[in-house]
């Protein structure tokens, strides 16, 4: 999609008076889309996260979702930090400073069941009442994170949550202050199984973990297959990927 400015969306639509009639918030969009044409990283190479930032993003996700390196348990089991949810995350913060944003990636399918083209790998570009749309969600989501940050900093000695100990993190996380953590453990668990095209899931560490193939084309099946069929075929969900449904209606509320 070609980015237009506030006054390129006056003038194409041929009337003076259109800006009586349009949101100016929605004009501002226009601006928005624009202006994100431009990655803007901070000095770390975060989008939007700063490095204390990050680093008490990977140390609350992984206790949240611990791995091999977090709890010898687990074993066998990637966790957070394996999948990049923190990078994941900050992708998700910034996807409107990149261009096109990284919100819709674009498929069905990439190529990594054998297709020709890799569907995925470009994302489709926002409207401007989309880019309007995310850029408050996010912009919200943004505050939450800063002001998470800082609160569970505030919850252990020495004021950085990133250098504290297993316990002393664990007594913060359990406090949820704000709803922080049940918000960080919905974006970890999106970061764990997402498509990697978002930025989490590296090697597809989540999906390999829970055995789901992933954007698989479909094969199709033979007459003899269709023919012979007994009707739908129903998935009931066992082991972890029956633990990951209960845990996210858990974050979810419901």
């Amino acid at each position: 999609m070609n980015a237009i400015t506030r006054r390129q969306a006056l003038e194409r639509g041929g009337l003076a008076g259109l800006a009586l009639l349009v949101p100016a918030e929605l004009l501002d969009a226009c601006d928005q889309v624009r202006a994100a044409k431009q990655p803007r990283k901070t000095r770390s190479g975060w989008l939007v996260f700063s490095d204390h930032e990050a680093a008490v993003v990977e140390e609350a996700s992984a206790r949240l979702i611990p791995g091999p390196a977090d709890d010898p348990s687990e074993r066998g089991h990637p966790g957070a930090r394996e999948a990049q949810v923190t990078r994941y995350i900050d992708t998700m913060l910034g996807a409107l400073s990149l261009s096109p944003a990284k919100v819709f990636a674009g498929g069905p399918f990439s190529d990594r069941a054998g297709s020709r083209t890799d569907d995925m790998a470009t994302f489709i570009g926002l409207s401007p009442a989309e880019a309007y749309g995310w850029h408050h969600r996010l912009g919200a989501y943004r505050s939450a994170y800063k002001k998470g940050v800082a609160a569970l900093d505030a919850l252990v000695a020495g004021g950085d949550f990133a250098a504290a100990g297993n316990n002393e993190r664990d007594a913060a996380l359990v406090k949820d202050p704000d709803g922080f953590v049940s918000l960080l453990f919905g974006h970890a668990i999106e970061g764990m199984y997402s498509p990697p095209e978002y930025g989490g899931n590296h090697d597809l560490v989540g999906w390999k973990d829970i055995s789901f193939p992933g954007d698989v084309q479909p094969r199709g099946f033979t007459a003899r297959e269709v023919s012979a069929s007994d009707g739908l075929d129903r998935y009931r969900p066992e082991g972890v990927a029956l633990e990951l449904l209960r845990l996210i209606h858990i974050s979810s509320g419901r």
